[in-house]
């Protein structure tokens, strides 16, 4: 925080940066090493360190649905999907196969993304052998030119792309596509989504996909990123070695044309009606992107006056909601991912119906800001925020991970963008932004909101008008011009400088981390890493959680912690703690769980001692402040129109109505619910908030005599507190009773093309005492997993991402197994018969070896590359100090994971899947579809 308010100091009469700097190459980062391969293909390999002895590969196509035809619509998608299903070196079903036993998680380490523009295959290794990083890079470079595109692997492959598209398919995407169609209804992007057409996959031939595929996947469309513990020199013999002899097969296809935007479009409006959606507003300004290159400093410069206008217009939106019970908010966005269109939006979300009054305010907002642009304190405080993440990113680069980096380097290299060495990222930006006025940031805004519209959409249950809609805005634009805005004075710090430091009563050093207990009853548990350089997680667990919550407030206890960061502290408001700390300090999240209430924030070395003084403050004195009462009914109507178009949150709703009526689980109506507020919210959370002890944990990189007196000046200094036994005795939980019901039939009101079964077979109550039971469970299930989507995914086409899932919370729920499937209605008692088989099959101990290595080889490569974060470390030590059992599961876990036996789940399975299931299928409601005009 020092070091980026030492750059603070603007120069407001500055000329613009000198043109001989602004045309300057912004310079790649040295330690990336890059190439191009003789056949055209380029490279960037990069030695880094984390995680410990892993390689990420990515093979970038710089081809995506923007390429297909109107023959091809969804082609590159499907060829994606193909490069899983069957290659030249891996028939179909050997992939998964090969990956799965020495680590790598399909979905999660081998995943592939199909954009507009761009197809990205991704996998990540746990390990640098040699035999594994041969079947990486020979799997990748089958991609390039090795898949067989088979008639019948083709055809099965069919049905999981057009499960995916089905699982998709949502109210909120339906008009997502419509407004997107509306605003550039000749340009190409906005006729090209990736998914596809239901047509053209239903149809496409296998040599049309191999004809696709021959056309853009050539070396030149091509970029390999390779990052990874292994020296440049390794990761760039293997990309030569894999894909020198790559040759394109004839002659390169022209760029398809871009089609047409008119510019000159006025202010226009599309309404649409759907019943099962927040009410929203937009107004986009849609314009050709101009020519210009993305690797010099003038590109440097326009991103981030780009970036300033936005964080300004988002701190007046946020002050424009508060003055305006009619807003519930608004946010400014850019989007510049098509490369035949840039568009500048404003998205508002009105409080109940006062679309009018919502419309009114933010658009104020956006009138003042065009006309006056921001103020220089505005310009200054945007400049620190940049310069703040640019000094974080600094402090992050020795501990980066290699696959978000690699990602993240195959995006800049397929956009042409440069990536920088982070030091030479900010010297660059200081020199580039040195000379920058509020006048630059204003006119940066101009040259954004410009083009065709203002292009106006609103979507409601009962929506306006597009003639009202339409008539509102050209009401407000020619209204009286808004007052010129002023800055907002910044309240003093009310809680006075730090109290004197808390006394410790006992320090313990145990063999993870170390114990700290201060005499007013606090406890810190601490551990300092070098995993994320900079970087400390704080968790804070307090009281009994669902435990000491009356039931019928349950569900409203969830939305109450969830909002709590918003009602500020007893002398200031949420928007005061803002401008006092930065945006990000209040912004922490709360959770109610089974057993206590949990505050999960991140830190950096130098804003600790901050942090910790303002969760102090909210922990002693909350606000509950009333300022948000007259928007929470909006917020809880969109919670509950959305609900019923959720699959799984419709199918637990029905299964628990039938067998458990008296559960909290089930989400009450708004007459049950009563009214809703900062008062009740208070009534739900101020006694745990303020009475109950306090296990604070902190991981990270912090000096420890340095942490531990920022809480003992802190959290050590806040009054004790008694220990109490706040556990009602009334929590209602989850039981199943002893036979199942015929099956549970349910509707949603979601789109009419889908539907969702759910099998459950109901466990026991969770004790540690049956761990060993308990992960024989958990291994079964991704067995069972495994099989289900080899079979209702890939063999029969029906499903795009099938679920299952063991849940067994120590004295709580009852434990289950559940699988849950999303189909066509018309293929729901297949899928149900489906599940029902591969029940039957495990339960008769159709359960081998492979099974068990290709479930239990990722589980514990995911367990193993999780200890080495700070997320980890802070789950497992966090509030073991009130109960130590997180803390020792934990420590056995991958011991106790790498025990199960195969005699284990077949076990398992005999004891568990041979009962008779809870079956509940969910079908789509008679509701009409959304409609647009």
């Amino acid at each position: 925080m020092a070091l980026a308010l030492a750059f603070a100091p603007l120069c407001a009469a500055a000329q613009p940066a000198a043109a001989p700097l602004l045309s300057q190459p912004l310079p790649q980062d040295p330690a990336i090493r890059r190439g191009v391969l003789p056949n055209g293909l380029r490279y960037a390999v990069l030695s880094n360190p984390t995680p410990k002895a892993g390689v990420s590969v990515r093979l970038a196509m710089d081809v995506g649905s923007y390429e297909e035809t109107d023959a091809e619509r969804g082609a590159a998608h499907f060829v994606e999907h193909l490069a899983f299903r069957s290659t030249r070196s891996f028939p179909e079903g050997l992939l998964e196969a090969t990956f799965a036993p020495i680590g790598v998680g399909f979905g999660r380490d081998h995943n592939a993304t199909t954009t507009l523009h761009t197809t990205v295959y991704q996998l990540d290794l746990p390990d640098t052998e040699d035999q594994h990083l041969d079947l990486a890079f020979r799997w990748l470079r089958d991609v390039a030119d090795g898949l067989t595109f088979d008639p019948a692997a083709t055809n099965r492959e069919r049905g999981v792309v057009l499960a995916e598209k089905e699982a998709r398919n949502s109210p909120a995407a339906a008009v997502q596509e419509a407004m997107t169609r509306f605003q550039g209804p000749e340009l190409r992007s906005t006729l090209r989504d990736p998914i596809g057409t239901d047509a053209v996959l239903r149809s496409i031939t296998p040599e049309a996909l191999k004809a696709f595929h021959s056309r853009w996947y050539r070396p030149e469309n091509a970029v390999v990123v390779v990052v990874g513990d292994l020296p440049a020199e390794a990761l760039e013999a293997r990309v030569k070695a894999a894909f020198s002899s790559w040759t394109a097969a004839g002659p390169p296809a022209p760029p398809p044309p871009p089609g047409r935007l008119d510019a000159k479009r006025g202010v226009v409006a599309v309404t649409t009606a759907a019943a099962t959606l927040p009410t929203t507003l937009t107004a986009c300004r849609v314009n050709l992107i101009p020519p210009a290159s993305e690797s010099d400093v003038a590109s440097l410069r326009r991103r981030a006056l780009r970036d300033m206008w936005r964080h300004v217009m988002d701190r007046r939106m946020t002050q424009a909601k508060l003055r305006e019970p009619g807003l519930l908010g608004a946010v400014m966005v850019f989007s510049d991912d098509r490369r035949d269109a840039q568009s500048a939006c404003l998205l508002i979300v009105p409080a109940g119906e006062a679309w009018e009054a919502a419309l009114a305010a933010s658009q104020g907002e956006l009138r003042r800001f065009e006309r006056d642009g921001p103020t220089e304190l505005e310009t200054e405080q945007a400049l620190r925020s940049q310069r703040a993440s640019l000094l974080s990113a600094i402090t992050q680069a020795p501990t980066r991970n290699s696959g978000p980096l690699a990602t993240a380097i195959a995006e800049s290299e397929l956009e042409r963008r440069t990536v920088m060495a982070p030091r030479e990222a900010l010297r660059l930006f200081n020199l580039a932004m040195e000379d920058v006025t509020a006048a630059d940031v204003k006119q940066a805004f101009r040259l954004d909101w410009a083009g065709a519209g203002p292009l106006l959409g609103v979507t409601a249950p009962k929506p306006p008008t597009g003639e009202a809609l339409v008539a509102a805005w050209t009401r407000n634009t020619s209204g009286d011009a808004p007052s010129t805005y002023t800055d907002t004075k910044v309240a003093s710090w009310a809680y006075g400088p730090l109290p004197a430091a808390g006394n410790i009563a006992r320090r313990e050093t145990l063999p993870d981390f170390t114990r700290i207990r201060f005499q007013n009853g606090v406890v810190l548990n601490l551990k300092k890493t070098s995993y994320e350089a900079g970087a400390i997680q704080i968790w804070i667990q307090f009281g009994a959680g669902r435990r000491e919550i009356p039931n019928k407030v349950y569900f409203a206890s969830h939305l109450a912690a969830g909002l709590f960061p918003y009602g500020g502290v007893g002398r200031h408001s949420f928007e005061e703690l803002q401008a006092l700390f930065g945006s990000a300090a209040p912004a922490f999240d709360m959770d109610v769980t089974d057993y206590s209430f949990i505050i999960r924030h991140t830190a950096s070395t130098d804003d600790l001692i901050y942090r910790l003084r303002l969760l102090s403050v909210y922990l002693s004195d909350p606000g509950f402040r009333d300022t948000l009462d007259a928007k929470i009914p909006t917020a809880l109507d969109m919670t509950y129109r959305t609900f019923r178009t959720n699959l799984g949150l419709v199918v637990r709703q029905a299964l628990a109505e039938e067998v458990d009526p008296g559960s909290s689980m089930i989400i009450p109506t708004p007459a049950e619910l009563g009214p809703m507020g900062s008062r009740e919210f208070s009534g739900m959370l101020k006694a745990a908030v303020t009475e109950a002890p306090l296990d604070i944990t902190l991981v990270g990189d912090f000096d420890e005599a340095e942490a531990i007196s920022h809480v003992a000046q802190t959290f050590g200094a806040l009054p004790p507190r008694a220990l109490t036994d706040r556990v009602r005795a009334d929590t209602s939980y989850m039981r199943y009773p002893r036979t199942a019901p015929p099956e549970i039939h349910t509707v949603h009101d979601g789109p009419a093309d889908k539907a969702a079964v759910a099998v459950i077979w109901p466990l026991y109550v969770a004790t540690p005492a049956r761990r060993r039971e308990e992960y024989a469970l958990r291994t079964l299930a991704e067995i069972f997993n495994n099989e289900l989507r080899h079979s209702v995914r890939e063999r029969l086409g029906k499903t795009y991402a099938p679920q299952v899932d063991a849940s067994t919370p120590d004295d709580a729920d009852q434990g289950e197994l559940a699988a849950l499937v999303e189909t066509y209605p018309a293929d729901l008692n297949m899928v149900r018969d489906e599940i029902l088989t591969v029940a039957a099959r495990l339960a008769a101990g159709g359960i081998t070896p492979d099974m068990l290595e290709a479930a239990r080889a990722p589980e514990l490569t995911r367990w193993r590359t999780a200890m080495r974060t700070n997320s980890w470390l802070t789950s497992a030590l966090s509030g073991s100090s009130i109960n130590d059992q997180n803390l020792r599961d934990a420590r056995a876990y991958d011991a106790m994971i790498s025990a199960v036996t195969l005699q284990d789940l077949k076990q398992a399975a005999a004891t568990w899947l041979t009962r008779a299931p809870f079956v509940i299928t969910a079908l789509p409601a008679a509701t009409p579809q959304e409609t647009a005009r």
